[in-house]
């Protein structure tokens, strides 16, 4: 009973960091096309382009109660948390990979802890899913 009534909060919780994740990434897509600001390229598919459209999946994934499905969540999340630790693991190596804040710091770090803090109450979720499903 008590995993019932925490799923409305984590819902919230993962809609509310989704939100943050794409209004943190749409400002550097629109940098990225108008060419102030540059963000590594997937082919011809600039990453933020990439991540924003993942950030819009998970939001409304968790918006609509149908969509909000394990293989759904992970089709948006995968690709925002790799991009997210490849970028964060060159910049620690030393390569300048991502779009950095005005204080210098490399956005693709913040995009790491909001990936890795949208997953954990996802994980929560599914995992009392699941064991609702056993019992």
């Amino acid at each position: 009973m008590q995993q019932d009534a925490m799923r409305p909060a984590l819902r919230v919780c993962v809609t509310v960091l989704a939100f943050i994740g794409l209004a943190g990434v749409v400002p550097v897509s629109l940098a990225q096309a108008t060419g102030s600001q540059m963000c590594p390229h997937l082919g011809r598919l600039p990453a933020c382009h990439l991540v924003a459209i993942a950030y819009a999946v998970m939001f409304v994934s968790v918006l609509r109660v149908n969509l909000w499905h394990p293989a759904v969540f992970l089709v948006a999340w995968l690709p925002v948390f790799g991009l997210a630790a490849m970028g964060s693991g060159l910049e620690l190596t030393g390569y300048d990979t991502c779009p950095k804040t005005a204080g210098g710091w490399p956005k693709c770090f913040f995009s790491l802890a909001l990936a890795t803090a949208v997953a954990v109450p996802v994980i929560i979720h599914w995992k009392s899913s699941d064991r609702n499903a056993v019992s």
